[in-house]
């Protein structure tokens, strides 16, 4: 039986009762419908080169430190860094997750910054996916990341970004055409609040505007990534809280953070506590998720990172170890198969711990393959779980 990590952690019993759901899964998820909105982006995704010996022969920079250093050691004069391209694709919440999401067997109304009055060609693929719809309304954003074993940078052009607003949305979408599509699905999926200006005010008109119009909401799920939220303000961040509380009035809330988010946001709530976050144990990371929602008292918080998951509900905490490795191939996407995994458990009537189980290993793939796996692939990696968190194997399958 494996080691638990603290008295919140369910692995080993999330492991054990998830290995038998197969079949189940399978059936529930194919009931599954989601709306996933509002951002969309080309991403390209480079390698930092450290030493190049030939034009085939090229050492890696492994860590953003070496990165950093460099760029540092070249202040007040100036450097040269190559990059090398790793793949050129679809980015940002809503089409990464569509994406995810569509490789389980889940239905996806896909309204997002795919271009307009065209869906650009890079965005044609998810589109020819039997299982999506995309509703394009405007043009995407562009996101150049640099990828390390330790994580990424993100350089991104938000001008497109910044069109998206409700009246955009009204005019291109229109109102009715979202009810009718909010009505029809199991999840409401929202993202990435920081990077679009206007999403809070998006929040209160759906609310307002469209939720009267919707029946069972208590039966659908309203999830919402936040992405890095360093840059707006403390009564940014507030009153996007407060929105988020009300909504989840009507409807679960599913909050999902980093775990730089999640240090964040316990910041803008002012909540007195000193601590160690450890990359590792965790450290009082668990019990931060815990005391953010007892402030907030959504539905479902998560913190995620590359080494565990944990989710608070009102009282509850629970905590799933992932199957982490050091040598990740693909960075950016990673948190977005998280929340697809977690949104597809939730969804299909998974308890937290093997909800939360089930994007770790959605996030454990993605990273080793760069690919969106399906419902076997994704089983036969529930099925060694264990193994995976003893070894740190950077291969699969």
């Amino acid at each position: 039986m494996l080691e638990k990590k603290n008295k919140y952690d369910f692995t080993f019993e999330a492991h054990t009762s998830l290995n038998k759901k197969k079949d189940e899964i399978i059936r529930e998820i194919s009931k599954i419908e989601c709306f996933l909105g509002l951002d969309g982006y080309i991403d390209s995704l480079y390698s930092m080169v450290k030493i190049r010996k030939s034009k085939s022969d090229w050492v890696r920079m492994e860590s953003m430190r070496e990165y950093g250093e460099r760029v540092l050691s070249a202040a007040g004069s100036s450097t040269s860094i190559e990059r090398v391209l790793k793949s050129r694709t679809h980015g940002g919440f809503a089409p990464n997750t569509c994406g995810a999401l569509n490789a389980l067997g889940v239905r996806v109304y896909l309204v997002a910054a795919c271009g307009y009055p065209q869906v650009h060609n890079i965005f044609l693929p998810l589109g020819s996916n039997k299982n999506t719809e995309i509703i394009s309304y405007v043009d995407p954003g562009d996101t150049i990341a640099l990828e390390f074993n330790d994580g990424k940078i993100m350089m991104q052009d938000f001008t497109n970004i910044f069109k998206i607003s409700w009246n955009l949305i009204k005019e291109r979408v229109s109102i009715e055409r979202l009810a009718e599509i909010l009505e029809k699905v199991n999840i409401m999926g929202f993202g990435h609040w920081s990077l679009i200006p206007e999403l809070s005010n998006i929040w209160k008109h759906v609310q307002e505007e469209v939720f009267p119009t919707l029946s069972q909401l208590r039966k659908k799920l309203f999830f919402v990534d936040l992405a890095d939220i360093k840059k707006r303000t403390r009564e940014d961040i507030l009153e996007m809280l407060t929105i988020l509380k009300k909504i989840n009035e009507d409807v679960p809330v599913v909050l999902s953070l980093n775990d730089q988010e999640c240090l964040d946001i316990y910041r803008a709530l002012k909540i007195e506590r000193t601590g160690q976050i450890n990359k590792e144990s965790g450290g009082d990371l668990p019990i931060i998720t815990k005391e953010i929602n007892n402030k907030l008292n959504l539905s479902y918080l998560v913190t995620h990172t590359p080494h565990f998951a944990v989710m608070a509900c009102y009282q509850e905490l629970y905590w799933v170890t992932e199957g982490f490795t050091s040598a990740p191939r693909f960075m950016t996407g990673a948190g977005d198969h998280f929340n697809a995994g977690l949104i597809a458990g939730l969804a299909c009537g998974l308890d937290e711990a093997e909800s939360l189980l089930m994007g770790n290993a959605l996030t454990a793939i993605f990273v080793r393959t760069g690919f969106s796996p399906n419902i076997d692939a994704l089983f036969e990696f529930i099925r060694r779980y264990l193994n995976y968190i003893r070894l740190d194997n950077p291969n699969f399958p």
